[in-house]
């Protein structure tokens, strides 16, 4: 039987015909999500060459697969050039190293780029609003492990809420980062001592990759 998938019309929408796309599937659907949709607005760092589609899931499942499938369902309903990107972004505290593993050599078969933080998106949050070099080691080593603190909170949660007075995960006021977010692509990538690994093995995030692909495209 032949499968009728194979001619599906795939369109490239019309307005973005004549430029790249950054396609970005977030393992959170509020707070990574809001955060670059925010990223790509008129007020921050629009770019006329390339399109940014931030994916919206339709499942509330946060797995790296599911990430995954989101973005390959965006690869087959879309006409993709080479120069196309497809993102994924994922923390490394809720996934297993195997886990991790499996979706890292996904990526590199299916052309993905990987982002993950370790522990989480909230480190990426941090970079922006203070110098990592003010914690010692041991406060480092806390952060990387990223404990409940107060409630359901975690630490580095807890430490932006400290540093700015609140924060909220599902209503992020975006305006307290992106205005210093070459402030923590510098400080991201002096933290990535080892950008071969497939991903963070320690307190680090690479959300600065995306972060720079979106600026200066």
């Amino acid at each position: 039987m032949i499968d009728k998938r194979e001619f599906k019309p795939r369109k490239r929408k019309s307005a973005f015909r004549d430029a790249s796309f950054i396609v970005i599937a977030t393992e959170d659907e509020y707070t990574e999500r809001q955060y670059f949709l925010d990223f790509i607005s008129p007020k921050y760092y629009r770019n006329p060459r390339v399109h940014v589609e931030v994916l919206k899931r339709k499942t509330h499942a946060s797995s790296p697969k599911h990430v995954m499938d989101a973005l390959n369902k965006f690869r087959h309903d879309y006409r993709l050039k080479d120069y196309d990107e497809l993102w994924m972004i994922i923390d490394r505290d809720k996934w297993t190293r195997k886990e991790l593993s499996d979706v890292a050599a996904k990526c590199v078969q299916k052309g993905y780029s990987l982002s993950v933080s370790n522990p989480c998106f909230e480190l990426w949050l941090l970079l922006h609003i203070k110098s990592i070099d003010e914690y010692t080691s041991n406060e480092k080593s806390n952060l990387e492990k990223n404990q409940k603190v107060n409630g359901n909170r975690t630490l580095l949660e807890q430490e932006i809420s400290d540093i700015l007075g609140s924060y909220n995960k599902s209503n992020l006021d975006t305006s307290k980062f992106l205005p210093k977010v070459e402030y923590a692509i510098e400080q991201a990538r002096q933290l990535d001592t080892n950008p071969g690994q497939r991903w963070p093995i320690s307190l680090r995030t690479r959300v600065y990759r995306l972060a720079e692909r979106i600026i200066s495209d």
